[in-house]
């Protein structure tokens, strides 16, 4: 009993220090904020009259970003004072936004974007963006030490401080779009020539690609943490990647060559891995909730690895029309390959 006393005794002194750096944390923010809640953005930065009709509607987080086209910060500042609705100088309203209006006003005020750098100013809109201590704590800190040295400062973005999980899922999704978009465009110049046959054909291979991706996705992430929206979008990012970085590899003519011998071996391979990995995520009595590989089940492997070989088929039929001269062997050698590195990194260090 004395050794569990002692253990107990231990814990709530952790306990109580941490409790106790927490309340230091939001008490050295309180004060930080304080200072500097009375800030008032010149008028010469706030929109006009005339800025309000033509922004009508606007979204600072997409003028900010580029989503669409070039980085617009001029007006991407304006937007979030349209969104934000300053009245009675500086009384903040409505439409708070971490990726858009206070989150751009931080942003453009911190790193000097189409208006002069105002870090005192960029700690307000810091302070209103609010988040976790530990992350409000983190983005002061950034703007002091970019006041020490403007010159040499990296460009702050909203996402540089978090220390959640729910945040890392936040920013995951908001970079998700940008890179969406960005596969969309080198998927259309990478196709502008291709002829009408070989466009449908990548269209139906590209439809049992999400389909194995989002069961990889669903069934092969561990969920059981916070961050597990940031890890889902992830790893979907990462399969897009990889899946245009290799047809781009193809077109310029880095293709695979394997043999019958080679293809054999990675069959094995795979076979093993599949074995290993859905013994790994067997749930043992009592792990009902969270097995051996958190979330991942045998069966979701199963249902995965049966879509990667419809996946896996559909390519050795698009790679038959767009590249004629690679065999059915090398494609099935590099696409099992690369299917049984997935299943081993789900059971490596488990």
């Amino acid at each position: 009993m004395k050794f569990f006393r002692c253990v107990f005794a231990l814990w709530a002194i952790m306990a109580a220090t941490a409790h106790a750096q927490v309340s230091d944390t939001d008490e050295t923010n309180r004060l930080a904020c304080k200072s500097v809640a009375s800030l008032v953005a010149p008028i010469a930065d706030q929109p006009a009259p005339d800025d309000r009709i033509r922004l009508a509607g606007c979204s600072a987080d997409t003028l900010y970003h580029g989503v669409s086209n070039k980085p617009a910060f001029i007006d991407a500042r304006l937007c979030a004072f349209i969104e934000i609705d300053y009245e009675e100088h500086g009384k903040l309203l409505e439409n708070l936004d971490i990726f858009g209006s206070v989150g751009v006003l931080m942003m453009v005020y911190a790193n000097g974007q189409g208006v002069a750098r105002n870090i005192p100013l960029a700690k307000k809109y810091a302070c209103e963006v609010g988040g976790a201590s530990a992350e409000l704590e983190g983005r002061l800190a950034h703007l002091d030490a970019i006041a020490k040295r403007p010159k040499s400062a990296d460009t702050l973005a909203i996402c540089d401080d978090i220390t959640s999980g729910y945040m890392m899922g936040m920013c995951a999704a908001h970079g998700e779009a940008a890179a969406t978009l960005g596969r969309d465009t080198r998927w259309s110049a990478l196709t502008a020539k291709w002829s009408p046959a070989e466009i449908a054909a990548l269209a139906q291979l590209r439809a049992h690609s999400k389909t194995f991706f989002q069961s990889r996705v669903e069934n092969e992430v561990d969920f059981s943490g916070s961050a597990r929206g940031a890890l889902a979008i992830g790893e979907r990012n990462n399969l897009e990647d990889a899946f245009l970085d290799s047809v781009d590899a193809f077109e310029s003519g880095k293709l695979p060559k394997f043999t019958v011998k080679q293809l054999k071996s990675a069959d094995a391979a795979l076979n093993k891995s599949y074995a290993a990995a859905r013994a790994a995520a067997t749930v043992k009595p009592g792990e009902e909730d969270f097995g051996p590989l958190g979330t991942i089940r045998p069966d979701g492997i199963r249902t995965t690895e049966r879509n990667w070989v419809k996946y896996r088929d559909a390519w050795v039929k698009f790679g038959a029309l767009k590249y004629p001269k690679v065999t059915a062997e090398a494609w099935l050698t590099w696409l099992t390959r690369e299917r049984e590195k997935q299943l081993r990194a789900l059971y490596e260090g488990a």
